[in-house]
Parts: structure tokens; C-alpha cells; sequence
């Protein structure tokens, strides 16, 4: 029975909690609000990889048009490919480099328009290293930097920036909200900014000190007056102005001051002379450069490293997205460092690969809206930059150009028609499936879905439709677009109607199947063989000794499902096996009474003598077994053993003649006997494949070695396929296994 709760209990479970967090409070709270993930994610990254004949083909480069070794003085070209891969990683973890690198080119996109700036005041450059123990990272540009008035509310305080002002932005900039660095900097467990305006150096280590943490510790405060300073320092980037601090001893003020500055934690002013700077010196010049390390502790305590390969992606992406700007990325984990420079953006790279596309600009500089995008020829990933931000998941102003590209498409005359004559439907995932896009968007105050910006919301309909219009015939010619549309409903419609013919009548027209080389449609049905080979290399062998009249060829592409307790529908469903069943004419329904009802009375497997051949050769067997055993009765499955020796012998008349060996055993009988009848070896060669046989092997092969494949006792042979094929028999086969193995070395 359950007792009662007491009043006090009651009073306790109805307590209502309320807090009011501070922003630093707040955002390692809920990390994931403000940057995204911050726990490991599964998601599809893209790389840009150079192919090349030099040594670098067997490096992973992300797509660098100069990437040479430290220290060396060299760089290739390279022929690009485009690839989507799936990564693991923390997207919380990148969403920080790319906070304080998006800061760095909002600064170049600010120069550039600024005619007030000589051409040697604006920033061209970008530096980024990634430290020796991978999770260290320091951020340069070589911009105009921040006034040293700003910029400890720069990197203190969330909601502090130049971009608030929509009505007057005239550049094209990332940054929109004020939080992005100050963000990283509340998430760091190091965070160290340097900025060089009109000569004047701004340093501060905006993180607690471990030597002044001890400092702190050693003058015997309370634990809540220790938190209450850390807090402080977190917040307001100093605790002079803290009430418990003015009533400490003066002793102690001055002990925590004198750490304070000498940890670097108290802001520094230095006065710079660019020009008398020895070039030995670290100083910065000019611009910004921020020294960041997360902290583990707001990443779910997962290893914040970074991936170098990662990194040289992205900032390749910032390179290609914003021409010419030089990015230099310094990896010190392998002491490597890259060059990223495109003089054209990203056609630089396309230019560099075997892809067809089309490029679309368009420009409307009263709304500040600057649109190029590459249309791709082929399926792939859509890729989407705003202002040299990129926006993994596009937005709606992508989603709205590819449905208008779609949507006009479709009208054309060429494709209504189509659409009459196979009697099916072109939709917009009809069209889209031949396409993708690379978009590198500019637009005066970019809206996002969260701070991840991640999803452009901007309405950019107008444009965006204009954009579309205007292109679209020349888009259309220059990558043949319709023409591959409708070569791809024609197929659809021929499937639609291959699939309801084999449901209705016994053959099924041949000319629907891909690699299928067909014998002559004169010869009788009852003459006709059909060759199951191993590959294009066997088919390759046989194409040329196969009589045309009467002998089919299919190759089989890698490994063959294996079918045991699955249904045909299922089955059915893998191409290859598909393929087969529409080839021969396979009811789906009942069984074979004659072979007369097949369009190939005779199946014949070829494959390599090799371990990866027998089990290509026993799948397909299996697959039969599963589910036409009839065909076995009655005499049509046949396998083809190739020889594995081709051996030339003279005997003591001089006469040669040739002999074939299937096998290592035959091989052996054969020399024991030439010895015999004292016979000279002139030539044998040993096939280690299907490609390697002769014609005149494969003459013999196919006209002399046929091997019948028979069932004396369907019970066990049930018996046998389920011991090799069923899942749940692993571990009898393991023992069936071990024995035959033991028996092998017995012997």
C-alpha cells in the first residue's frame, strides 16, 4: 500500500524555480542555441580533390590550387573531382573557426568597397595554423583591425558590432547579429586577441591565467568571493570595479593586479611603427589576430582537435568564394603549409574537372544582390555560400531557384511532347535529378534561420526569377539538358512497360538490358545459350570465340546477393538479379515444365578459378535453387570451366600438339605422362583469370567443358544450401570449415 505524501514533500515537488542567467551563464548552458551541435553528428561534407601525376596524387588535399610542403618552392596543377563524404565530427567545434574566420572576411569584403583605402591599406590576406596538440588555432588578417576603443566590447559582449545599421550596408558581409567572436570567446578555455589600428596594438588574454588562477587562490578568498571574481573577469573583462575587491587589503589589490597584468589578462596599448619593425618581430602590423582553444567542457567534454583535412576545405571554400583574397593555412600537426589563390572564384576549379556546366551571373546592384551560380550537369550535392558564409542547408531562396529552373523546364514543347508520347509525367524531381548547383550568393544583410546560418531566409524571389528567366535558354543548350531528360523518361517508360510484360507474357524483348549482347533473334529458341560471366573481362574472352547465332553474354558487376530465405520481391529488387530474371524469362509465378518456356534453354557460369569465382558461381547457383530448383532437372544450369594451363608438348617425331588443364591435378597427370612417352614442355602458360585466356582455350572451353549441374537428392542438397547460405547457420559452417581445412592438411 502506498503511503501518503507528507504536506512538506508536497510543497517541495510544487516549488517553482525561476533563474536569470548572465549571457556567459546562458550560452555555456546551452551551447548548442547559440552554435549548433556541440556533440558529435553524422553529415555530408564536400571536398574539392586535386587528381594528379605528380606525388601529390597520393595525398588528400582539399581542393588547392598551390599546396606545397613547408619549405618547398614548387606547386602543381591538378585536374579536380568533385566528392561528398560522410564525416563525424562537432559542428559546434567548426561553427567557432568559422565565427572568427567570417569576421576576417567581412573585413576583406569592407576593403574592397572602401575607396577612402590605397590599395596597399586593404586586406588581401588570410593566415590561419593550426598548432602542434591540434586544437590550437590562430586567425590573422592584415585588414585595417579594430579601434582599440572597441575592442574589448568587441570580444566581451554578445550583441556588439558595426553591422546593426541595414539602412546603410552597402557590403556584402556575413556577420549580423554582434555575437559570433564574442561566442568563441565565452566557449575557450584560451582566448588571446591582438588588433593593430592606426598603429596602436591591442593585446588581452580574454581567459583565466592558470598563474593567476593560483594567485587568486593563494590570497585565502572565499570560495564564493573566488567565483564571484572569475565571474567578473568572464563578464566584464575586469574586477577593478568589483565592491568586494575595493574592500580588500591593499596588499592583495596590488598582488591581484600585478598578476592580472603580467598574465597578459589586463589590456595592453603599444604604440606601433610599422615600418621600423625589425621583420623578426611578431608584432602585428596591422589587422586582427585572435588565438583561440575550446573548451572540452562545453562540447559534451569530446576532444575539440581539429581535422586538418577539414580545415584545408574550408578554407579553400573561403578562398574560392571570395577572388582574389590569399588564404595560407599553416598546419604544424604535420608542418605542412597550403596556398589557396582564385583568381576567378570557383570556376578556377571547375574549369579543372571533367564536369559539363553552365555559369549563370546576374547582377542588380540596386539591391546589392550579386548571384553566380554554376549549373552541373549529373545528380550530385547542391552547395550554397552567402557572402562567403556557406550554408549547408541552402535556404529559401535556393529552394526557390531550383523549383523555378524546374517549373520552366518543364514547359518546353520538347518535353510536353515526351510526356504525350510515353504517357507518363515530368516532374520537378524528374528535372532536378540531372542537375546540381553551385551557388555563390552576395546580398546586402543576409537573413538567417539561427545562428549557425546554416538556411538563408532573405526573400530573393524577384531576383532570383529574373536570374532564371534570363538564363534559361542558354543554360538549357550549353549543357544539353533536355535531351538527357528525355533520353531518362524514355527509359522510365520502358521499364514501366518491361515490367508489366513479364508479368503477362513468357519472353521479354532483350534490347531493355543494359551489357546485354544478345544472339541473332533468327535462331531458334531452343539453340540459344546464354553466358553468365564473371565481369566485362570474361564476357570480354567470350565475345570474341561466342557464335553470334545462338550465344547470348551477360556480365555479372561484383558479388551477387545472396538470396537464401529472402523473397523474390525482395530479390527483385537488386539489379542483377533483375536483369537475369527478364533475360531468361523467369515466370514469377509457378514453375518451369519446359525448358521450351525460357528464352535460353541453356545457362552457362563463367567465372575465374579463384576463391572470389567460386563464390560468384555458387551465389548464382544458389539463386536458382531458391527459387526455379526445376531448372536444375532439367538440364539447364552449366558451369564453365576455362582451363587454368594452356601447355604445348613435341614429342619425339616433332610433333606438337596443345592440351588444356583445368586444374593444378590435371596439370601434374599430364606431365607425369609426356614424361613417360619422353614428350618435350615447348610452352605452358598459366591463366591467372578469364582475362588472361587464350581464344583457343576459351574455343575449348566452351565447346568441350561444360559441367552439368545435377541434383541426385533435393533433400540434401535443401540440406547443403542452408548449412552455406542461411544466416543462422555461422556457426556450422565455421565447424564444416575447420574440418575440411583439417582434413586438407592430412592429407
Amino acid at each position: 500500500m502506498k503511503k501518503k505524501s507528507s504536506a512538506r514533500e508536497q510543497t517541495s515537488a510544487s516549488k517553482r524555480v525561476f533563474k536569470q542567467l548572465s549571457n556567459v551563464e546562458h550560452v555555456r548552458l546551452r551551447t548548442g542555441m547559440w552554435l549548433g551541435q556541440n556533440s558529435l553528428a553524422n553529415y555530408q561534407q564536400h571536398f574539392f580533390v586535386p587528381v594528379s601525376s605528380s606525388k601529390q596524387k597520393n595525398r588528400s588535399l582539399a581542393a588547392v590550387p598551390q599546396g606545397t610542403k613547408k619549405n618547398s618552392s614548387h606547386s602543381h596543377k591538378a585536374t579536380y573531382q568533385i566528392t561528398s563524404e560522410e564525416v563525424t565530427d562537432i559542428p559546434a567545434k567548426l561553427k567557432c573557426l568559422d565565427e572568427v574566420c567570417m569576421n576576417a572576411v567581412d573585413e576583406y569584403n569592407r576593403n574592397r568597397l572602401d575607396k577612402t583605402l590605397r590599395p596597399n591599406k586593404k586586406m588581401d590576406e588570410l593566415r590561419v595554423t593550426l598548432h602542434a596538440n591540434g586544437s590550437r588555432v590562430t586567425v590573422e588578417d592584415n585588414g585595417r583591425g579594430i579601434p582599440y576603443k572597441n575592442a574589448e566590447h568587441v570580444f566581451l559582449h554578445l550583441m556588439y558590432g558595426e553591422n546593426f545599421d541595414d539602412a546603410a550596408r552597402t557590403e556584402h558581409v556575413a556577420g549580423q547579429n554582434g555575437v559570433g567572436v564574442s561566442l568563441v570567446r565565452i566557449v575557450s578555455k584560451y582566448f588571446y586577441a591582438e588588433t593593430c589600428h592606426d598603429n596602436v596594438l591591442y593585446q588581452k588574454l580574454f581567459t583565466i591565467d592558470e598563474a593567476f588562477l593560483k594567485v587568486l587562490k593563494g590570497v585565502s578568498l572565499s570560495t564564493q568571493l573566488e567565483t564571484l571574481f572569475i565571474k567578473t573577469i568572464e563578464e566584464q573583462g575586469t574586477f577593478e570595479k568589483l565592491e568586494a575587491f575595493k574592500k580588500l587589503p591593499a596588499l592583495i589589490q596590488k598582488e591581484l593586479k600585478t598578476a592580472f597584468k603580467k598574465t597578459g589578462m589586463e589590456k595592453r596599448l603599444t604604440p606601433i611603427a610599422p615600418k621600423t619593425l625589425p621583420a623578426t618581430s611578431n608584432l602585428l602590423r596591422r589587422g586582427t589576430r585572435i588565438t583561440f582553444e575550446l573548451n572540452e567542457a562545453y562540447f559534451n567534454k569530446l576532444a575539440v582537435t581539429f581535422s586538418s583535412r577539414l580545415l584545408r576545405q574550408y578554407l579553400s571554400d573561403i578562398a574560392m568564394t571570395n577572388p582574389p583574397l590569399r588564404v595560407i593555412f599553416t598546419d604544424r600537426t604535420s608542418n605542412e603549409t597550403y596556398t589557396f589563390v582564385y583568381k576567378r572564384g570557383l570556376e578556377d576549379v571547375l574549369t579543372q574537372t571533367n564536369l559539363d556546366y553552365y555559369k549563370l551571373s546576374h547582377q542588380e546592384k540596386d539591391l546589392g544582390f550579386n548571384l553566380e551560380s554554376f549549373i552541373v550537369l549529373g545528380e550530385g550535392r547542391t552547395l550554397s555560400w552567402v557572402n562567403g558564409n556557406f550554408a549547408s542547408l541552402g535556404g529559401s531562396a535556393i529552394d526557390y531557384f531550383e523549383n523555378r529552373l524546374c517549373d520552366e523546364v518543364r514547359k518546353k514543347p520538347s518535353l510536353m511532347q515526351a510526356e504525350k508520347r510515353l504517357k507518363i509525367t515530368i516532374t520537378r524531381n524528374d528535372v532536378r535529378k540531372f542537375f546540381h548547383v553551385y551557388h555563390v550568393l552576395n546580398v546586402i544583410a543576409p537573413r538567417f534561420k539561427s545562428q549557425d546560418k546554416s538556411y538563408l531566409i532573405n526573400d530573393l524571389n524577384a531576383p532570383i526569377r529574373r536570374a532564371v528567366d534570363t538564363n534559361l535558354e542558354r543554360l538549357i543548350k550549353k549543357i544539353n539538358l533536355l535531351s538527357h531528360i528525355i533520353s531518362e523518361c524514355e527509359r522510365r517508360a520502358q521499364f514501366r512497360d518491361f515490367t508489366d510484360a513479364t508479368k503477362e507474357v513468357k519472353r521479354v524483348s532483350r534490347t531493355y538490358i543494359e551489357k546485354l549482347i544478345p544472339c541473332s533473334s533468327k535462331t531458334s529458341p531452343a539453340e540459344r545459350v546464354l553466358f553468365l560471366g564473371e565481369g566485362d573481362s570474361a564476357i570480354a574472352g567470350l565475345r570474341s570465340v561466342r557464335n553470334p547465332l545462338c550465344h547470348a553474354l551477360f556480365p555479372l558487376r561484383g558479388k551477387p546477393l545472396n538470396v537464401k530465405d529472402l523473397s523474390l520481391a525482395r530479390v527483385l529488387q537488386n539489379k542483377e538479379f533483375k536483369n537475369i530474371v527478364a533475360i531468361l524469362g523467369l515466370p514469377l509465378e509457378g514453375k518451369i515444365t519446359a525448358l521450351s518456356q525460357l528464352n535460353y534453354p541453356r545457362i552457362c557460369i563463367v567465372t575465374d578459378a579463384d576463391y572470389d569465382g567460386y563464390a560468384i558461381r555458387s551465389l548464382i547457383l544458389n539463386f536458382f535453387f531458391e527459387y526455379w530448383k526445376e531448372l536444375f532437372s532439367l538440364g539447364a544450369i552449366y558451369l564453365v570451366e576455362a582451363p587454368l594451363y594452356e601447355v604445348d608438348l613435341v614429342n619425339p617425331r616433332k610433333e606438337k600438339k596443345r592440351f588444356y588443364c583445368i586444374n593444378d591435378h590435371q596439370f601434374t597427370v599430364l606431365m607425369k605422362k609426356a614424361k613417360a612417352e619422353n614428350c618435350s614442355l615447348v610452352r605452358k602458360k598459366r591463366n591467372k583469370g578469364l582475362g588472361e585466356t587464350s581464344a583457343a582455350a576459351m574455343t575449348y572451353a566452351i565447346n568441350h567443358n561444360l559441367l552439368p549441374i545435377r541434383l541426385s537428392d533435393i533433400k540434401k542438397s535443401r540440406r547443403i544450401q542452408k548449412l552455406w547460405f542461411a544466416k543462422d547457420e555461422a556457426a556450422n559452417r565455421r565447424q564444416q570449415i575447420a574440418s575440411y581445412a583439417q582434413l586438407f592438411f592430412s592429407e
